[in-house]
């Protein structure tokens, strides 16, 4: 499996040179004008330009978030569909050139970027330019991309590969996507097992599962990278008692809420070398990013405050939760929705935005534990209005997490129409950005490590 991994990313090669390119927003809104046709005149209000379009996580052979796939929005890539015109096939062109653009600053996080583009498109000019190392590229029509520019993009530390088919008749590839379909991952599966036949050393990525089982069972098939739904299961949790490391981290929890002195929680964590390692190691992090080093629990404690030992808390909570082969994806993807949703409320002026970052984390307590919501939830003293959006999707807060799902889902039309009343769609997605980078900050400072107690009783 390993090998198998390296030949898909390579050896990290230097950075390259900045590129002088038009900045992702120039080309999205170049191409959304262009795909609108001629009859909508320059008056007439535009659909807000996607930074980056949809996001979906993949999934890495260490359960965690090893990268993204990115697609274009959905209405924009049927608005392309319905044409078949030359202005119809430069926006299509804009486009997959601004997928590359979007790939690059991931890219430079260490996570790999999947996207999926034409031959044609990659052999305009400057849109290979766009792609950067770490990238992946699926090329449909891979044979017909001329050699020198394949040489180009494999030099500067892209992989290209080629969708499900035939495996003997596929061109060269660096590895081969195979999508899911409704009802269909035994097919997916059978589909692997033809393409280890006959192509044995290529790394297989899947895409589309919509099930965070059906994710980490492709993953245990030995794919390298499964692209899919996170945030939930095929079927609800049977009841069955927290942990007593997940009870005991909601006492300490609660501590905080009710007011009592930190300086309880610092006794209780310095009772426990695995609590008060992973406390030192979040608090030295750059995720939080105190300017002194932190170098006894007494003093993070203090330099932390209650908020942020509230926050620490509640993402404890979550790595809890190990025994799932995908438990660190859905950590790092509960972290960025945490965090989103804080970044919403404090656009929007909210008085105690933290108080909705622990929604946003909360609400995948349930794929995450493997519990009822409620019965994870019972434990904590949370809000109310916090309680009646996690459970019944109700109240003031709930549409806060209605963004959140739709940006998970890449559902473009309840992005857009959500988006509005938070700034709009490119504010929402300044702050989904920022997110994940901090999300995935976090998921390392917070993750044991080697040799470190991974539990907390």
């Amino acid at each position: 499996m390993a090998g198998w991994f390296a030949r898909l990313i390579g050896q990290a090669p230097p950075k390259p040179a900045a590129l002088a390119a038009p900045s992702p927003a120039v080309l999205a809104r170049a191409a959304i004008a262009v795909a609108a046709g001629p009859e909508a005149s320059p008056a007439a209000p535009q659909t807000p330009a996607p930074s980056f379009g949809v996001r979906r996580p993949l999934v890495g052979t260490k359960g965690n978030v090893a990268g993204f796939e990115l697609l274009l929005p959905p209405a924009l890539e049927q608005r392309l569909a319905l044409r078949a015109d030359a202005a119809a096939a430069v926006a299509r062109a804009a486009n997959q050139a601004l997928l590359l653009a979007a790939a690059a600053p991931l890219c430079k996080t260490g996570k790999r970027v999947l996207v999926t583009l034409g031959a044609s498109a990659l052999a305009r000019p400057g849109v290979a330019q766009q792609a950067t190392p770490g990238a992946l590229i699926c090329v449909p029509d891979l044979a017909l991309l001329p050699p020198q520019v394949a040489a180009d993009l494999r030099a500067r530390g892209v992989r290209l590969g080629v969708p499900d088919g035939p495996p003997a008749l596929a061109p060269a590839a660096d590895f081969v996507l195979l999508q899911a379909v409704a009802g269909g991952l035994d097919t997916l599966l059978l589909s692997a097992q033809g393409w280890r036949t006959q192509r044995a050393p290529l790394p297989l990525v899947a895409s589309g599962l919509q099930h965070l089982d059906d994710v980490e069972r492709v993953l245990r098939a030995g794919f390298t990278l499964v692209g899919g739904v996170l945030d939930r299961g095929q079927s609800q949790p049977a009841p069955r008692p927290l942990s007593a490391a997940a009870h005991r981290i909601c006492e300490l929890i609660n501590h905080l809420a009710l007011d009592h002195d930190t300086q309880l929680v610092a006794e209780a964590v310095r009772g426990d070398v695995a609590l008060s390692y992973r406390l030192l190691r979040y608090a030295n992090s750059p995720a939080v990013g105190l300017r002194q080093s932190v170098d006894s629990v007494d003093t993070a404690v203090l330099l932390l405050g209650r908020k942020e030992l509230h926050r620490w808390l509640s993402v404890l909570l979550l790595s809890v939760a190990d025994s799932r082969q995908a438990s660190r994806a859905v950590q790092e993807l509960a972290l960025a929705r945490g965090r989103l949703v804080e970044g919403l409320a404090t656009l929007r002026g909210h008085p105690a935005p933290q108080t909705l970052f622990t929604m946003g984390l909360m609400s995948l307590l349930e794929v995450l534990l493997q519990v009822p919501l409620a019965d994870a939830l019972a434990p904590l003293r949370l809000p109310e209005p916090v309680v009646q959006a996690l459970l019944k999707r109700q109240g003031p807060l709930a549409e806060y997490l209605a963004l959140a799902e739709a940006l998970d889902a890449g559902d473009s039309a309840s992005i857009e129409l959500l988006a509005d009343s938070f700034g709009g769609l490119e504010a929402v997605q300044d702050i989904a950005d920022q997110a994940w980078l901090w999300a995935s900050e976090v998921a390392v400072s917070s993750a044991p490590q080697a040799g470190a107690a991974a539990g907390v009783g």
